[in-house]
């Protein structure tokens, strides 16, 4: 039975913060608080309904569920000893994504501090509470559909009427994907989305900073759901994502591990957030300015000691202004680059499995292509550090290519529409990496990093194209 880790649901709680009183409607893509404010439902799936049956021998029965997941928390106790106690709730889950989920398990912690999770079984026991689910045999939750199940609380003979029987337990489901691209590209968009919503990014950002210890080790600035990691991060993960890691990929069952490290790794001080800590080994204090989130993702077992695992690593960041503030949304620098890991334990012991080291994490060989006349070849071993930081003369032509493109296309106004619209705001995001020379062209930077480029690159690319595919259209109809 694989365990499903919490010490405490304090972090999940605050996550649920924002949905007091909040009116559900559960098909629509917005929610309504207080009748006032529309709040965007995240994407996953999670509970949106409970209602219990009629208790059977029991003289207390209180449910509830974390807003936004699939965690449900029971109290119960049996009115006699010596006597089985019953209920069973009606369950109803909206999955809100464009994938398919498909019911996994039950995952929970058998010590938990203020639960009594050490009595929890999956089948019926006289001395344990036996916790079993009603669900159709191979049914799935597809797109944009709900599905309700039954579940089971049974409270052996052999417990005590007295007995306290309050229970986290997560009903894990897991999203279904036909490739390991899928895979990927699944987990990415659900990233960026935790990191666009402040509810969700606040929950990440003060996990990640209560951990935080000032010194440099791989293991004070990052958070996971990796095998044995630490309870609140577990949780906290599996949460924020609402099961897009648990995946069967072309029909093989391969959860998505993640270890999400906080650092400045473009060495710019100009994008990404900050953080202040208190380094306890020296009494001092360790500021990092400008840090990304990096996110480490392999579908690997990692149980392999002293072995390396293939490790997916992709590097999301945020502008600031002259003032430093933050502005607008956090997006992804590079490329996604697929390299090796070290498997160790998760607090980076040798010979241990379950967890990779961030640091140790080199390239492999391959080219990447962000753009239709681009292309760049990453060396073997490299960093993801060399990755980030290296400035491509050839990349910066290019760039200056498809800005000069984007000028051309602008100034011609005789196709102007929508096709003129994405281009000009795709030129518009361009403007940190660019200046206007006297003539008014605009003049790329050659000392920006070909990692914040590529995004700007390729969203040049992708509207230009788009752009000559409307202009097209209208000159075939004349």
């Amino acid at each position: 039975m694989q365990k499903w880790v919490k010490v405490s649901v304090c972090l999940v709680l605050s996550f649920a913060f924002l949905f007091t009183y909040v009116g559900f409607s559960a098909m629509s893509d917005t929610l309504t608080v207080k009748g006032y404010v529309e709040v965007a439902i995240p994407s996953g799936l999670f509970i949106i309904g409970m209602t219990s049956g009629t208790p059977s021998l029991l003289d207390k029965n209180e449910y509830s569920y974390i807003q936004y997941s699939t965690t449900i928390i029971s109290d119960l106790s049996k009115s006699t000893s010596r006597n089985t106690g019953s209920v069973t709730y009606q369950v109803t889950v909206l999955n809100n994504t464009k994938y398919e989920y498909a019911w996994r398990g039950l995952y929970y912690q058998t010590s938990v501090s203020d639960y009594n999770n050490e009595y929890v079984s999956t089948s019926n026991s006289n001395s344990k509470l036996g916790v079993t689910v009603s669900f159709p045999n191979g049914k799935v939750v597809g797109a944009g559909e709900q599905l309700t199940f039954n579940v089971t609380y049974t409270a052996g003979k052999n417990i005590s009427a007295n007995q306290k029987l309050k229970t986290i337990i997560n009903y894990q489901f897991g999203i279904n994907v036909e490739s390991q691209e899928a895979a990927v590209a699944a987990v990415h968009s659900k990233f960026l989305e935790i990191l666009n919503t402040p509810s969700t990014y606040k929950t990440l950002y003060e996990a990640i900073d209560d951990k935080f210890d000032g010194s440099q080790e791989w293991t004070s600035n990052y958070i996971g759901n990796v095998s044995n990691a630490v309870d609140a991060d577990s949780m906290t993960v599996e949460t924020l994502f609402a099961g897009q890691l648990n995946m069967v990929i072309n029909g093989q069952t391969q959860p998505a591990s993640v270890l999400i490290k906080h650092e400045n790794l473009d060495n710019n001080t100009k994008t990404g957030d900050d953080y202040v800590a208190i380094n306890s080994s020296n009494g001092g204090r360790f500021e990092g300015y400008g840090c990304e989130m990096t996110l480490y993702l392999t579908t690997d077992g990692l149980t392999r000691a002293n072995g390396n695992a293939p490790v997916y690593v992709t590097v999301f960041t945020c502008d600031r202004d002259a003032e430093g503030n933050i502005v607008g949304d956090w997006y992804m620098i590079g490329d996604t680059y697929l390299g090796k890991a070290p498997i160790v334990g998760y607090r980076g012991e040798s010979g241990g499995t379950g967890s990779f080291v961030t640091d140790n994490w080199v390239a492999d060989a391959a080219t990447y292509s962000p753009t239709s006349n681009y292309s760049y070849r990453v060396a073997s071993g490299a960093t993801i550090k060399d990755l980030t930081r290296v400035v491509d003369s050839n990349a910066t032509a290019v760039f200056q290519e498809l800005l000069a493109d984007a000028e051309d296309m602008i100034e011609d106004l005789t196709y102007a529409g929508t096709g003129i619209t994405i281009v000009e705001d795709a030129y518009a995001a361009a403007a940190p990496y660019y200046t206007i020379d006297a003539e008014g062209n605009a003049i790329a930077d050659t000392t920006v990093t070909r990692a914040q480029i590529i995004p700007i690159m390729t969203k040049l690319d992708y509207a230009l194209v788009k752009a000559q595919e409307a202009i097209d259209e209208v000159m075939g109809r004349q």
